[in-house]
């Protein structure tokens, strides 16, 4: 049986890790962290291992096709072991990254697509990040941040809207009730 794919979007500090990890959880479906990954193979000593290197060293997007060559072998591997399902953080980051993962996906035959957005306004990003402190939290970066949410993650999340795919979840309520709101909205697609 193909498995159902969730992406979940949000602005940063929007909660998406926190909310992944109950969903995962109760789910039991394989988590894509491209970070992650991008972390792992900048560890490595050769040319695309220090490209990606220098690339998170100046906040920087990696290229798409990069990430695909990261994803290409997780995601079959998933193909192989029959998971029941895949939810990508954070992803798809441009409008291409989503229409190159249709067609992947086309080919796979997986065609179980659901995008949650954990809405939460700009203002409630500065609080929210000023307030956790970290270094690229300054108010410069955060700006940084939201104008390339703005420019790249936007458009992605209008398309699945306009193509009925996207669910909005108020991100700005409780831990709590957002995972209450998340379980309450995706229950007849994980049927």
């Amino acid at each position: 049986m193909a498995p159902k794919i969730v992406f979940f979007l949000g602005r940063p500090g929007s909660g998406k890790g926190t909310q992944i990890k109950f969903f995962a959880e109760k789910t039991d479906f394989e988590v894509i962290n491209t970070g992650d990954l991008l972390r792992e193979r900048a560890e490595k000593d050769d040319f695309i291992g220090k490209k990606i290197k220098e690339t998170l060293l100046n906040g920087r997007l990696i290229p798409t096709p990069l990430v695909f060559l990261l994803w290409m072998p997780v995601l079959l591997g998933f193909r192989e072991k029959g998971v029941k399902g895949v939810i990508f953080d954070g992803n798809p980051r441009k409008l291409y990254e989503g229409c190159m993962l249709e067609e992947l996906f086309e080919m796979f035959g997986w065609d179980e697509v659901m995008v949650l957005y954990l809405e939460i306004s700009e203002d409630e990003v500065h609080k929210r990040l000023e307030k956790r402190g970290r270094d690229d939290d300054n108010k410069k970066e955060i700006e940084e941040r939201l104008k390339w949410f703005r420019e790249d993650v936007e458009p992605v999340v209008k398309y699945y809207f306009e193509k009925g795919m996207l669910l909005k979840i108020n991100g700005e309520q409780s831990v709590e009730k957002v995972r209450k709101e998340i379980e309450e909205k995706t229950k007849s697609f994980l049927k």
